[in-house]
């Protein structure tokens, strides 16, 4: 957050201007506070890409930051032998960093599919925050790699801006939007090519210390840890409970136990985190289209996301497009509340 105001600052970007009260006083307790909530970040990010008419914000953003100021995470990138090691570190460990986003590795024939979705709910759409992690994770790459790498491909699931110059000049290789999917494309080759500053002892020390913390965390962070799965796998149409606790390495019972004793069902957590899909879909989309929103909430028809809508959201794709194209309106006026 902090390093996100002293990029604010330096572009031009007023702060005070573009963000109501709760916002600045979000950005106020970061100067001292260990940790903001989860959707600051996504919100703040957000909201100043449609005030400021900064499309490319999040990229740019992540090109300038400190790699170093990431937390305990960024002590880790730089001692990783490989990309392969620096990947597993980044999934293990990233829910320490931010509870906003989530991750998963996809192996397509030659190439490696590095995934991330917003994990939580976001107001405006969470378009940018995605942006600027995934041009993050090239950037840590490129500590393995050297810089002179840069991916196969990107892909971002919101529509391309008005002008692409700027993603192309950062990424250098092919960027699409409107995909099904936000993700980094690398070749299979590049995930065991050594790194020349990796340092594998060192790193399986720090590793040992952010497992303790993990340890610590586990009991209460069973449901987070469902959510995630669930969000990384829905729209493969296959989501159950059985699934999800083989992901988790534990027995579907246990798993219900889990949740039972936060006081969910596995049906509350699959339908929570369908309602932010939905919402995170129609926060991006001007032209939602109800086939490609099933095929997101992992429904075989287009009729079974519209009844999804009708009795989870309480109304049609028409209205929650209208609420949408509003709230974008009321954000974009910048005026403060």
């Amino acid at each position: 957050m902090q390093q996100f105001v002293r990029f604010a600052r330096i572009s031009g970007i007023d702060l005070n201007a573009i963000l109501d009260h709760d916002m600045l006083d979000l950005i106020a307790a970061s100067s001292t506070a260990e940790t903001v909530p989860a959707h600051a970040m996504v919100d703040i990010m957000q909201l100043c890409a449609i005030v400021a008419r900064r499309p490319d914000i999040g990229t740019a953003f992540a090109m300038w930051c400190n790699l170093r100021g990431y937390g305990p995470l960024s002590l880790l990138w730089d001692h990783c032998p490989t990309v392969e090691d620096s990947i597993r570190i980044s999934a293990r460990f990233l829910h320490l960093e931010s509870e906003a986003l989530g991750s998963r590795m996809r192996e397509q024939g030659d190439e490696i599919v590095l995934q991330q979705f917003i994990a939580i709910p976001a107001r405006f759409g969470g378009s940018q925050y995605l942006e600027s992690t995934l041009t993050l994770q090239m950037r840590v790459l490129q500590l393995v790699l050297g810089e002179d790498w840069h991916p196969l491909r990107m892909e971002f699931d919101h529509p391309a801006p008005p002008s692409l110059a700027f993603h192309r000049n950062a990424f250098r290789c092919p960027v699409v939007f409107g995909a099904d999917r936000s993700a980094l494309i690398l070749a299979r080759a590049d995930m065991r090519r050594p790194s020349p500053n990796g340092n594998a002892h060192l790193l399986a020390f720090l590793e040992r210390q952010l497992a303790g913390e993990e340890q610590a965390r586990t009991a209460r962070d069973s449901v987070l840890r469902v959510e995630r799965l669930i969000a990384a796998n829905l729209s493969s149409g296959r989501i159950t409970l059985e699934t999800v606790a083989q992901g988790l390495a534990i027995g579907p019972r246990s798993l219900q136990r889990r949740l039972t004793d936060q006081g969910e069902t596995f049906a509350s957590v699959l339908e929570r985190v369908r309602r932010r899909a939905a919402e995170e879909y129609f926060a991006n989309e001007r032209k939602p289209n109800l086939t490609e929103l099933a095929h997101r909430l992992g429904y075989a028809e287009a009729s079974a996301a519209s009844r999804f809508l009708r009795t989870s959201m309480g109304c049609g794709a028409k209205v929650l497009t209208r609420r949408a194209h509003a709230r974008r309106m009321a954000g974009a006026t910048g005026s403060r509340q």
